[in-house]
């Protein structure tokens, strides 16, 4: 039987060890749109993140079932599939990912999915308006990167 053992140490991010153990932050980009995506994917970049770009409802569920994510970008309106279509699968998946919600819904309708992603225990931080403020959005996914000081990590003994 494997015995996992959890180092408390914090994260050192001048640590090259467990910097390539642990690697640079990822972001899923969920948008239907190419030229939104590729906009959110280079913001993304620009915050230090690592993106990865998925177009429609399937992807983005192929995607998540096979990797994780320290954060998610989220359109709402997916073509054929929408945003709660994600949620749905995300709680059902029991993903505790951070999501930003950028849309081109009205507010009213933002700050409804907000709540309904409480309501589904969903970690919703930001729901921005699409044309999206790319410092904002940078911003807000520079405050969603784990911090060289982040609370301990399982690692395998050794």
């Amino acid at each position: 039987m494997l015995d996992l053992a959890c180092d408390q140490r914090p994260l050192d991010a001048f640590d090259p060890m467990l910097a390539a153990a642990v690697g640079p932050p990822t972001v899923l980009v969920i948008d239907d749109d190419p030229v939104h995506r590729m906009v959110l994917c280079k913001t993304a970049e620009r915050a230090g993140y690592v993106p990865t770009p998925a177009a429609s409802f399937g992807a983005a569920v192929s995607l998540l079932r096979r990797d994780t994510y320290t954060a998610i970008t989220l359109d709402l309106s997916l073509g054929a599939r929408n945003g709660l279509d994600v949620m749905h699968a995300l709680v059902a998946m029991d993903c505790r990912t951070p999501i930003v919600i950028v849309s081109g819904s009205n507010a009213a309708m933002r700050s409804e999915t907000m709540s309904m992603a409480g309501l589904m225990k969903l970690d919703v931080r930001e729901a921005l308006p699409k044309p999206v403020d790319l410092t904002l959005l940078r911003h807000v996914l520079v405050g969603l990167k784990p911090s060289a000081g982040a609370p301990a990590r399982c690692l395998l003994p050794g």
